[in-house]
């Protein structure tokens, strides 16, 4: 016959303990910067002065007696002021020696005043064609050309609006629970005795 001694049967069973957890969650967004540039366009301006030649060849047609109406009465004006200088020198020499005409001495002075003066008696005007020599007959003036540029230029303008980074933050978070609670089970074995066996 099987004698059982009297004992504790122990029966346990742990705990678990269950965690759901939930990740954080960051998201960022940049937008972009809003630019604009603007260029004016450069102004330019151009001057220009065309250039200038000036012939002169009244020399060269005065030497052959080609003379405007204006030349012609100006030659003839100061040749007229000349012959009065003349005859009023000559006047005032010829009164001068009448004055003394007793310096003479013997000479007939009336007569000789005659024949001078039918010497000197000029039928018609005289004219004179000019001796100018050929290299200075023709006079030019030159005037060169010229070109001014003038140039106005202008600076970009330019501007920017930067726009801030949007960011969103979401945080994580755990959450537990029991899976299986724990239990303990104590049981007396042994106590009644079965002497019948």
């Amino acid at each position: 016959m099987t004698k059982i001694l009297p004992h504790l049967e122990m029966h346990q069973q742990f705990g678990k303990i269950a965690i759901h957890s939930e990740r954080a969650n960051l998201a960022l967004h940049q937008s972009p910067a809003e630019q604009s540039i603007q260029q004016p366009k450069a102004k330019m301006s151009l001057e220009r002065t065309p250039a200038q030649v000036t012939i002169d060849q009244s020399n060269g047609w005065h030497n052959l007696d080609l003379k405007s109406a204006r030349v012609r009465i100006a030659e003839a004006a100061d040749a007229g002021r000349q012959a009065v200088r003349d005859g009023i020198m000559r006047r005032a020499q010829e009164g001068d020696e009448l004055l003394h005409i007793e310096r003479s001495k013997g000479k007939n002075l009336i007569a000789k005043q005659a024949a001078d003066h039918a010497h000197n008696a000029v039928i018609g005007t005289h004219y004179q064609t000019g001796n100018t020599p050929a290299s200075e007959a023709v006079h030019y003036e030159v005037s060169p050309a010229r070109l001014q540029v003038d140039w106005q230029t202008h600076a970009p303008i330019l501007s920017a609006v930067p726009h801030a980074p949007e960011a969103s933050f979401q945080p994580g978070q755990a959450v537990t629970s029991m899976a299986q609670y724990p239990s303990l089970e104590i049981q007396a074995v042994g106590i009644f005795v079965d002497e019948k066996g």
